[in-house]
This record gives structure tokens, C-alpha cells and sequence, in this order.
């Protein structure tokens, strides 16, 4: 009896918890209902698509590929920089490697002193962090660098053994420093324009400061007579008979009002 392979392509529950599998196979149009307990899984836990990484390594080629395909013997194709062709082996010589995806930020590993492919430094020395743009059948990386800016035939796209690199992304980066240097790797603008800004929010919290000491010296000016300086103005004015309150003088000598000769 022949029984046919298939790829699970969705799992479904009913209500006595039995489980179910949607299983498409070649020939058949729609997917077909297979309960769990009659499936088998023949690919050890592999899929065309995993990236994998072989057990002892060979210096002629990457370690790290993606596989291709495999049979239910585990048998199995895989892609590896450094081969024209794909790698055919065992499933047993291999394991699960950390698997990358277009969009993830990558840097080389400290370890590595002389990478496969030429990759930039940052100003202080040490190896940049770019981002994947593309993966080729063979597990190698594209990647460009956003955070740098480059000028005319400058080149801002390298390639990348994913063997000699590592993942970045703010939860691995130790401190603040840190995370603010991978900040600056999503695009190169992003240091000028943190600068301008820090540049504006001091001159702002200048002038506020400088406005505010400015009103509090005046008020301490306007309040900041002594008791002895009240005194003695009081005492001249007391001493002047020509001073008269300014009510009284704006009774005796407000406009309009004429006085007769004192009789």
C-alpha cells in the first residue's frame, strides 16, 4: 500500500481536544483532515528552508547553510558558501543553526580577525552593523550598512558568511551607550539630527533660565530695601514742607478748578 507524503500546513482542535492536522498532498488539491494519531513525521524534525550547521566543519566551505530538501531515509541537500554545487550528507551530520531573515540587524563576531568577504570598520576601529537586504540560495547575507554614509562609487553593500556573524538588536546591547551606537546604525542622519536637537534644547533651556534670573533679580531689587533706607526717606520727606500727599495735591490743584483769594 502506498502511502502518500505530505506537508502539514495547519493544525486544527475540535471540542474533545482531539487534534487534527491539515495536511496538503501533492496531487490533491485541498488540503486533507488527518487526526495526529496517524501521522508520522518522516523529515526528523526538518523542513526544506531551516538553516542548519554541520557538525565537523570543513575550511573549504561555510559551516552554516540552508537545506534544501530531505527524504524520509534523512538524506538531505543543503547549501553552503564556498560550493558550486549543493552539499548532499545525512540529516545526523548536521544540526539546527540560529536562523536569519531580511531585515535583522548582523555584525562579525569578535573571534573573527580575517573574515571570508570584506566587511567596514566604524571609526573607532571596530567592525560596523548592517543590515540584511537579500540571502542567496546558499545562506550568504547582503547586507548594507544605513547607518554610513557614503559618497559617489563609495560601496555600501557587502556580503556575509552567516558563520561569522551575530544578531544585534537593542535586547543584546549591554547599556545605554550601547543602544544609542545601534541607534545610529538604522540610518546615518540619526546622530546629526540627535546633535541639532540637543543643541536646540540647550539654547531653549538657556533662555528660559537666563529669563527666569532676570525676573528674580528684579524682584529682589524692588523688594530688597532695608528697613533703615525705609527710615530715612521717611524722614526727608517728613522734613520737606513742600511735600504734599498726592491726594491733597490733586484736590487742591486738579485742573479745572480755580481758586478765589484767601479772604
Amino acid at each position: 500500500m502506498h502511502i502518500p507524503e505530505g506537508t502539514v500546513v495547519g493544525v486544527e482542535h475540535d471540542a474533545d481536544q482531539h487534534g487534527f492536522d491539515l495536511v496538503r498532498v501533492h496531487g490533491i488539491h485541498d488540503p486533507l483532515r488527518v487526526h495526529v494519531s496517524t501521522l508520522e513525521r518522516v523529515t526528523f524534525g526538518l523542513a526544506a528552508g531551516d538553516w542548519v550547521r554541520l557538525k565537523k566543519e570543513d575550511k573549504k566551505h561555510s559551516p552554516v547553510g540552508i537545506l534544501h530538501s530531505i527524504n524520509r531515509d534523512g538524506n538531505v541537500a543543503v547549501g553552503f558558501i564556498g560550493l558550486e554545487t549543493l552539499w548532499k550528507g545525512n540529516s545526523s551530520e548536521f544540526q539546527m543553526a540560529e536562523s536569519y531573515c531580511v531585515g535583522q540587524f548582523v555584525k562579525l563576531k569578535a573571534n573573527v580577525l580575517s573574515p571570508r568577504f570584506e566587511w567596514p570598520r566604524k571609526r573607532k576601529g571596530t567592525w560596523a552593523t548592517g543590515k540584511i537586504t537579500w540571502i542567496l540560495p546558499n545562506g550568504c547575507l547582503v547586507v548594507n550598512f544605513p547607518g554610513m554614509l557614503t559618497f559617489g562609487e563609495e560601496n555600501s553593500t557587502f556580503v556575509a558568511d552567516p558563520a561569522e556573524v551575530e544578531l544585534v538588536t537593542f535586547d543584546t546591547c549591554p547599556g545605554i551607550v550601547k543602544k544609542y551606537q545601534h541607534l545610529e546604525d538604522f540610518h546615518w542622519a540619526v546622530r546629526p539630527l540627535l546633535v541639532a536637537l540637543g543643541i536646540f534644547t540647550a539654547m531653549k533651556l538657556g533662555i528660559f533660565v537666563g529669563t527666569k534670573a532676570g525676573r528674580s533679580r528684579v524682584k529682589k531689587q524692588q523688594s530688597g530695601a532695608t528697613p533703615n533706607e525705609i527710615q530715612h526717606t521717611d524722614g526727608q520727606n517728613s522734613g520737606n514742607p513742600a511735600w504734599i500727599p498726592p491726594n491733597m495735591k490733586n484736590i487742591l490743584f486738579r485742573e479745572g478748578v480755580t481758586t478765589g483769594p484767601a479772604r
